[in-house]
């Protein structure tokens, strides 16, 4: 099978666009900001809910999430926020809130976890209880209310945590998958409670081991900060500024959750998760080839288009080893990041990045 075959018609055409051609960081920026056909969250849920009330379900779902919470929602607050979704003018970032609209919705477990892909992309964390038994519970179609009530039972039952066995999510996953539908679900997660957790274990052990390239080891002589490495790594000529105000749509989308010095001390002391944005940006400046001896890349005979189809299957298999979403050519920063991952004249894929982010903002930072 084709690469290219994996994708839909629209996903493949942007696919196409990007692994046929030559493109100058200009082409790309343009193409970006007027070529690209965008995944909507209203268009997610429409795919998830084809049904004609969807407004109206979801409306009339989440007035009910309130109420088998305790909480007092009003009507005219959950339309408009309903109407502003469907209409694409913002999405949720609050993962509570995508699970309350699963509920909603009357959603399974495998639909919920595509539609917190495709919105927040991070699927259900299967080390954190909490998402863990909103998952059992929209797997054997109970309410929302009963997902709330063992949430609490569960937080007055767990006591102390426990030192654990740092058991990968992907062990945790195989295991809470074969629960039975009558099991005690609280009872599975009290036995487990060592081993769970609000951080992704193996999106920390690849931050790890890419970063550790670029820190320095004990056997090297020279350590580069962490701060050095934001600055002269990661920020990629993206403008340091906060004040987005000036920004278009499509450079706030960019910048969004673009990592500083601050982010990555805090994910490399765990208080902060490891988030797909830092992956793919140090995928980019370890040029992928953190993990192997001798890559197949480097042989002369390996064409761009072929470079560009084995680093995406890299990087899906890194993605979803830590229950991200895969690389999606109507992403606008996955965009980015495939156009940098072809290679182009003597450029490698950190100063790709770098022509296409200044492009993208101009020299000085703006547009």
């Amino acid at each position: 099978m084709e690469f290219r075959e994996q994708f839909t018609e629209i996903s493949a055409k942007q696919w196409d666009y990007l692994a046929e051609g030559d493109l100058t960081p200009k082409q790309a920026v343009a193409f970006l900001n007027s070529g690209m056909e965008l995944r909507t969250f209203s268009g997610n849920l429409r795919r998830l809910y084809p049904a004609k009330d969807l407004e109206t379900r979801l409306i009339e779902g989440l007035i009910l999430c309130a109420q088998e919470d305790g909480k007092d929602a009003k009507a005219d607050s959950v339309r408009r926020k309903v109407q502003n979704w469907m209409m694409d003018k913002n999405v949720p970032s609050d993962r509570e809130e995508i699970f309350r609209i699963a509920f909603a919705l009357g959603l399974d477990e495998k639909q919920t976890d595509t539609l917190l892909l495709q919105t927040v992309e991070q699927g259900i964390h299967y080390r954190n209880e909490r998402e863990m038994i909103y998952a059992f519970s929209l797997r054997n179609h109970q309410s929302y209310r009963t997902a709330c009530e063992n949430a609490r039972i569960f937080a007055e039952q767990k006591g102390e945590s426990r030192p654990g066995q740092n058991v990968r999510t992907q062990v945790m996953r195989l295991r809470f998958e074969n629960l039975p539908p009558g099991e005690d679900v609280i009872g599975f997660l009290l036995q487990q409670s060592a081993n769970l957790g609000t951080y992704h274990n193996t999106a920390y052990q690849y931050f790890r081991k890419m970063l550790d390239l670029l820190v320095g080891g004990e056997e090297q002589e020279e350590a580069y900060s962490l701060e050095y490495v934001a600055e002269h790594y990661l920020r990629m000529k993206m403008p340091q500024s906060r004040k987005m105000v000036s920004y278009s749509d499509m450079q706030k989308v960019i910048k969004k959750y673009w990592p500083g010095s601050r982010n990555i001390k805090a994910m490399q002391s765990r208080s902060e998760d490891v988030s797909r944005k830092v992956l793919l940006l140090l995928y980019i400046i370890t040029g992928g080839i953190w993990d192997l001896e001798y890559d197949e890349l480097d042989e002369e005979y390996i064409t761009p288009k072929e470079t560009l189809e084995e680093h995406c299957r890299r990087l899906n298999a890194m993605m979803e080893e830590c229950g991200m979403s895969r690389m999606d050519p109507r992403n606008p920063f996955d965009y980015l990041v495939l156009y940098c991952l072809k290679p182009q004249g003597d450029d490698d894929m950190s100063r790709r990045m770098e022509r296409v982010v200044e492009e993208l903002f101009g020299a000085d930072g703006q547009c």
